[in-house]
Formats: C-alpha cells, sequence, structure tokens
C-alpha cells in the first residue's frame, strides 16, 4: 500500500469534524450523568437488606447489560419513537447504568458488616449509616472501575451514527465519502478520542487521591465519635 497522507484536507473539512466532536461531547455528558443516577439508585437497591428491592436491582442489570446498545437505541427509536438524541442518551444511560450499579452494589457490600452494626449502635438510621459512613468510604473503591464504564461511555457514542446522529465517527465517515482521506479524518477522530480519554483518566486520578484523604479523615472522626458514645453508655 503506497498512501500518501495529505493532512490539508482536516482544515478543509474542519466544520464537520467540530461539528461531530461536540456532538459526541453532548452524548458523552448527558450518557455519564444519567448512567450515574440510574447506576447508583439501582446499586443501592442491589445492596439493599430488602428483597424486592435486591430483586428490581438484579432484573435491571440482567436486562440492560445482556443487551446489545445498539438494540437499545434501534429499539427506542423505531419501536418506542424517540428522536435520534433521546434515543442515543436514553440508550447510553440504559447500558452503562447497568454496568455502574453492579459496580456500585459491590462497592458499599465491600464495606464491613461491623461498620453498619457500629453506627446502629450509636442510634444512626440506616440512611445516616449509609450517607455518612458507607457511601464515602465505597465513592472511593469504586472509582477507578467507574472511570473504565465513563471511558466506555465515550467509545460507545460512536454507536449513534446508526440512528444517523452527526457525531465525530459519523463525520469522520462523511469526509471519506466526499474526499477520499479517510485516514486522515480517522487519525483527526482517534486523537480527539485519545485527548479526552486522557483527561477524564487524569481526573478520575486527582479525585480518588483527594477523596482518599478526605474519606480516611471523616471515618476516623465519626468512628472515634462513636467510641466515646459508645464507651460512655
Amino acid at each position: 500500500m503506497n498512501y500518501e497522507f495529505h493532512w490539508p484536507v482536516l482544515w478543509e473539512y474542519r466544520d464537520l469534524l467540530l461539528e461531530g466532536f461536540w456532538i459526541t461531547m453532548f452524548l458523552f455528558v448527558t450518557g455519564v450523568l444519567s448512567s450515574l443516577v440510574l447506576g447508583i439508585v439501582f446499586g443501592i437497591l442491589g445492596a439493599s437488606h430488602l428483597r424486592w428491592a435486591r430483586a428490581l436491582g438484579e432484573i435491571y442489570v440482567e436486562v440492560f447489560r445482556n443487551t446489545p446498545l445498539v438494540v437499545k437505541m434501534f429499539f427506542l427509536y423505531f419501536g418506542a419513537g424517540f428522536d435520534a438524541y433521546e434515543s442515543a442518551i436514553i440508550g447510553l444511560g440504559l447500558h452503562q447504568s447497568a454496568y455502574l450499579a453492579e459496580i456500585f452494589r459491590s462497592g458499599i457490600q465491600a464495606i464491613p458488616r461491623g461498620q453498619f452494626e457500629a453506627g446502629f449502635a450509636t442510634g444512626l438510621t440506616r440512611t445516616q449509616v449509609m450517607r455518612r459512613i458507607i457511601l464515602p468510604q465505597a465513592g472511593f473503591i469504586v472509582i477507578p472501575p467507574t472511570t473504565t464504564q465513563v471511558l466506555e461511555t465515550l467509545k460507545n457514542t460512536s454507536v449513534a451514527m446508526t440512528i444517523s446522529i452527526p457525531e465525530l465517527t459519523f463525520q469522520t465517515q462523511q469526509i471519506e465519502a466526499y474526499s477520499f482521506r479517510g485516514f486522515e479524518a480517522a487519525t483527526a477522530a482517534t486523537l480527539a478520542y485519545l485527548a479526552v480519554g486522557g483527561i477524564v483518566g487524569a481526573g478520575a486520578y486527582i479525585l480518588e487521591h483527594r477523596l482518599n484523604r478526605k474519606t480516611k479523615s471523616r471515618v476516623t472522626k465519626d468512628m472515634t465519635a462513636m467510641a466515646n458514645v459508645t464507651a460512655a453508655a
């Protein structure tokens, strides 16, 4: 293969690349936010002491984790009648939240049962124990796998091209059709994905270390206060 790259084509079609990039970022941000909300809710349900709540969480995870993202988008777009952007955002949210729910459930259940009991012994309600003791520690545990799913959301935005959303991958194919310079367009798209992924990874690294310090300080303080109350009783 004797292909000669012609990089000026990227400047010529910069409007298409920029449009695709911003649409990709829109899908990425909305997809991450919706999947985090749903993932937290169903993760807590999956770790609940209530049988019906655990069953609901398990059913949600099994249904949406075991169906392809493109099937969800097709169903929402062609079957349920949502428009393309709604179908993409809802599809991404449902798909990634199933994985996040399992991550959050595992993070909560990784906290020793004794910490629940210590919180109850001091008179805290289940909600207060979850909010003040369990969730801060679980949050630190789940940062690495959650980061992986956030990056998966970024990559999965490219599936939206199947329902004609002109995101970044779609636009590289448009440039290929107009100029027969698909390698240059694909290179630009790859660098854009790598740049965003690098920023997300760096942000997660910084967040993990900051949260680690804050969590250790807060939990130590709360557990010390509990121990003092118990000793006084």
